[in-house]
């Protein structure tokens, strides 16, 4: 039971930065290393790029919010499914998204799985 708290509570600071649009303190919680995969290019990409697309949303969509689904603690990490939504320059943003993490055996985000629908996002184009 403790490793499962340990990781809600490393889940916990994700969300928080994620919704705050620190990306330092994103980054903080991560592996020098760490990869994010993407499911709709089916690319991985170096989490410190993610932690700037993240700044880039909240300068994007100055009302982005995150409404949970869940968020469970698992063996070797977190799952959170949430619906991302805010005003976009192209029009209402409304994602259904969820991202599958791996944690290190000290605590660290070593990868990222994250799913969501590229149509649902398409209003972020406008954005710029």
């Amino acid at each position: 039971m403790a490793d499962l708290d340990a990781h809600l509570a490393v889940a916990r600071a994700y969300c928080a930065a994620s919704r705050a649009g620190d990306a330092d303190a994103f980054v903080a919680l991560a592996a020098p290393d760490a990869i994010v995969w993407h499911n709709a290019d089916d690319t991985e990409v170096p989490l410190v790029r993610t932690a700037s697309s993240l700044t880039w949303l909240h300068r994007a969509v100055p009302d982005v919010e995150w409404t949970d689904r869940a968020l469970t603690p698992t063996a070797d990490g977190f799952v959170w499914r949430a619906v991302l939504t805010g005003t976009a320059a192209g029009g209402p943003l409304r994602a259904h998204t969820c991202v599958v993490v791996t944690l290190s055996d000290d605590l660290l985000v070593e990868r990222i799985d994250e799913y969501l629908d590229p149509s649902q996002t398409a209003v972020l184009s406008a954005s710029g």
